[in-house]
C-alpha cells in the first residue's frame, strides 16, 4: 500500500510538470485567481477566527468601571501636554454615503453629550479646531492575517508654544462595510481623531479591536477630560 501510495503521488507530480509544460502561464494565472480569492474571503476567515479565539479564551468579559478606578485612555502624541480648544467644526467629504454619515452623526452626538467637547458643522477658521470625516478602500492582502483594518483616524496638529490646533480625521474602509459601517468603529476612529490614543481595556470605545462598544467608559471620559484640561 506504501509504495502504491508513492506511486500515485509520482504519477500525480509528472502529471503536474506535463499540464505546466504544455501552458506555462498556467502558474501566474492561478496566482492571481488565488490572490482575488485571498481578498474576498479574507474578512471572513477573521471573523470566524475571532469568534473561534472567544471560545476558546473566554473573551467575552469586558473590564468593569469598578476594576478602572481613575485610570485615564491615553492621548494621542500630538495632543500629549498640549492646551487645545473643546470646540470642532466637521465637515464630510463629497463622496460619504448617507449611511455613513449617519454613524459618524451619531458619534458626534455621543461625544457632545458628554459636555466635554462641543462638535458642530460648519467650516473652521485657521486658528479653529475642525474635523473630516472621509470614506477609503484597503484590502487586507495576507490571508493568514488576524486583523482586518475597519477605519482609520487620529489627529493632526499644528503646535504653538503649548496650544494646538487640531485639524482631526476620521474614515471607515468601506471594503469591508458589513464590518465597518458600525456606531462603535465610528466612536473609536472619532475617539482618534479628537486625541484619544487605544486602550487596554475591553470595554473602552478606543480598544484596538472592535468589541462592539459604542458608549465612552470612565476612562475614556477621563482621558477626554485630559486633553480639554477638565
Amino acid at each position: 500500500m506504501k509504495r502504491n501510495s508513492w506511486i500515485a503521488w509520482i504519477v500525480g507530480i509528472a502529471a503536474i510538470f506535463a499540464i505546466v509544460e504544455i501552458n506555462p502561464q498556467i502558474i501566474p494565472k492561478a496566482k492571481s485567481e488565488l490572490k482575488a480569492v485571498n481578498s474576498q474571503i479574507q474578512p471572513y476567515i477573521y471573523l470566524i477566527g475571532a469568534n473561534i479565539n472567544k471560545e476558546i479564551s473566554g473573551e467575552t468579559k469586558t473590564t468593569s468601571e469598578n476594576q478602572l478606578g481613575k485610570v485615564a485612555t491615553p492621548i494621542e502624541s500630538p495632543l500629549k501636554n498640549m492646551h487645545t480648544s473643546s470646540t470642532y467644526y466637521y465637515h464630510f467629504k463629497q463622496n460619504v454615503p448617507q449611511n455613513v454619515r449617519q454613524i459618524f452623526e451619531n458619534a458626534i452626538t455621543e461625544y457632545n453629550n458628554t459636555g466635554i467637547v462641543k462638535i458642530i458643522p460648519g467650516t473652521a477658521q485657521p486658528n479653529q479646531n475642525n474635523l473630516t470625516f472621509f470614506i477609503y478602500h484597503k484590502k487586507i492582502e495576507n490571508i493568514v492575517s488576524s486583523t482586518v483594518e475597519l477605519g482609520n483616524g487620529g489627529p493632526s496638529a499644528l503646535q504653538l508654544n503649548n496650544y494646538a490646533i487640531n485639524s482631526g480625521r476620521a474614515g471607515l474602509n468601506m471594503t469591508y462595510p458589513n464590518m465597518s459601517v458600525k456606531n462603535s468603529v465610528a466612536m473609536h476612529e472619532l475617539g482618534h481623531a479628537l486625541g484619544l490614543g487605544h486602550s487596554s481595556y475591553t470595554n473602552s470605545v478606543m480598544y484596538p479591536v472592535d468589541q462592539g462598544v459604542s458608549k465612552l467608559s470612565e476612562a475614556d471620559l477621563n482621558g477626554l477630560k485630559n486633553i480639554y484640561n477638565q
